[in-house]
Parts: C-alpha cells; structure tokens; sequence
C-alpha cells in the first residue's frame, strides 16, 4: 500500500464517529514501515538502512556526571569589584578569586542552589546574596586621603 493511499484512511479514522485505536493504529504502523522502508531524496537512501549503517557509530558518555553537565544552562558573566555576579537580576556571590575576570557559570534554571562557576576544570560553588547578612559584615576603613600632601587645590 503506497503512503499516498494511506493518508486518506487515517485521516478517515482520526475523525470523532468511527474512531478506531486498534484499526487507526494497525495504519500508522503500515504508514511508518512503508516511510522508512522506501527511498528518500534527501538522505540519498532508506532511513532504515542508514540507521543501520550508522548504529555501530553510537558514543556512550563518559559519566553520568558529564551527562548531567552537558545539560545545564551556561552563561558567561564579569565578576564585580564586590565578588558578585547578576544571573536574571538576581545578585549571587562568588569567590574572590575571580573578581574582576570573565566567568562560566553552569547552573539549572529551576535549582540555582546547585549553580557553579567553571574554570580550570574545578567546580567553584556560588550562592544567592543575603542582604542581611552582607551589611552587617565589618570592613576595614580605607585611610582618608589627605590632599595637602599631594598638592590638591586647597594647597
């Protein structure tokens, strides 16, 4: 039975009255054994047969963890001079290492918990900025500058 006369009978059983599954599901098993059966143009050959050809090709990954990476979302951000970085307006705080450097950060969007910075093949975790936390924190008073000494106006 050819794809063309096929199309027909199941667009025939995919309407409400008469809808058979057993029947509408013995066509589209016809209609797919046929399609990859047949010659295809754009492939220059049977899809079966060039799934055939190339199954011996298959690469398993590395690890799972490496999987699980390649599925993560990337973005690549310039740490601020305060050691923090901004993914979706939301501030995240990074060691401060990388201040003022160009950074990958991987991370899944639903779980920014897990997020981390990549580099040199080290996972560097970061964490939401707590506001709270952040001014309360002490911090050493630069000297003043004293303009007298370096010749400022008032000299």
């Amino acid at each position: 039975m050819s794809v063309k006369k096929i199309i027909p009978q199941i667009l025939e059983y995919v309407k409400p009255v008469g809808y058979s599954s057993l029947t509408f599901n013995g066509l589209l098993a016809d209609y797919i054994r046929e399609y990859n059966t047949t010659y295809h143009t754009g492939i220059d050959g049977v899809p079966f047969e060039r799934y055939r050809g190339t199954c011996g090709c298959t690469r398993l990954p590395k690890s799972r963890e490496w999987l699980d990476e390649c599925f993560l979302n990337r973005v690549w951000r310039r740490v601020n001079r305060d050691s923090t970085v901004s993914i979706d307006k939301v501030s995240y705080d990074v060691p401060m290492q990388f201040i003022s450097s160009k950074v990958e950060i991987r991370y899944l969007p639903d779980d920014m918990g897990s997020a981390f910075i990549l580099s040199d093949g080290g996972h560097y975790p970061i964490r939401r900025t707590d506001r709270n936390e952040n001014c309360r924190v002490k911090r050493e008073n630069q000297p003043a500058i004293d303009y007298s000494r370096i010749g400022g106006a008032g000299a």
